[in-house]
């Protein structure tokens, strides 16, 4: 007989609270990579001090599609400009953000995500700016700022460690991120074999702490920018 107690018990409950308790362990069971899998809008941006932020890192959405494969293609240059260089620097260069990330055009930023199986809270982000010598990219962007010569013909792999993820009462729709004090910064480059290398051309301890909400969406990235600027 005791082993139709738990089961039985279990259906009492789920009759006694309704559906949301079910929902909960459906929705605390699905993998966390698995509910940050498809393609996300940002719709809110704010910086360490709670300041709104949206309308700086725009040109003209942010948007990510996190594939199953830990691949990213994104609208994010200007999002990932800002959380290295800081809000002050990142100023010197607004102007001149959406002629060097065109995404009205075809150009999608690329990147990667990583994640631990099950239910977490952290997960890897890394993204991808090139740098070209004689176009309005990354190296003009860089010039701006300051940076030497020698870091400027590079493609940079912007990497944070343990970004804070979340989820808006266990849905999968509405997503926070969160590069907080437990978040940490790698930036590297390649060599001729592919092998890593750090990048030093910025201090990695000096990348904005902000927060990210975004919202899940159905169409694919081009569609809702093509939607935009219609």
């Amino acid at each position: 007989m005791k082993n139709y107690l738990i089961p039985a018990l279990c259906l009492s409950l789920i009759a006694l609270n309704g559906c949301s308790l079910f929902e909960d362990l459906i929705a605390t069971s699905t993998p966390t990579k698995t509910k940050m899998e498809g393609v996300w809008e940002v719709t809110a941006a704010y910086d360490d001090q709670g300041n709104w932020i949206l309308d700086k890192i725009n040109f003209p959405l942010t948007l990510f599609s996190l594939s199953s494969d830990n691949s990213v293609a994104s609208t994010a240059g200007p999002m990932t400009m800002y959380l290295v260089y800081g809000g002050s620097k990142y100023t010197t260069i607004a102007s001149k953000i959406d002629q060097v990330f065109n995404y009205t055009g075809a150009d999608i930023t690329g990147g990667e995500w990583f994640i631990d199986g099950g239910n977490v809270d952290r997960f890897t982000l890394e993204m991808k700016l090139e740098g070209l010598p004689g176009q309005k990219t990354l190296t003009e962007l860089l010039g701006m700022l300051g940076i030497g010569k020698d870091y400027l013909d590079v493609t940079v792999y912007h990497k944070f460690r343990d970004v804070k993820v979340t989820f808006e009462n266990n849905a999968d729709s509405v997503m926070t991120w969160e590069f907080d004090f437990e978040t940490t910064a790698v930036y590297n480059t390649k060599d001729k074999y592919g092998d890593l290398k750090l990048w030093n051309g910025w201090d990695t301890n000096n990348f904005s702490r902000c927060t990210f909400i975004l919202k899940k969406r159905v169409k694919d990235i081009k569609d809702i920018i093509r939607d935009a600027g219609n």
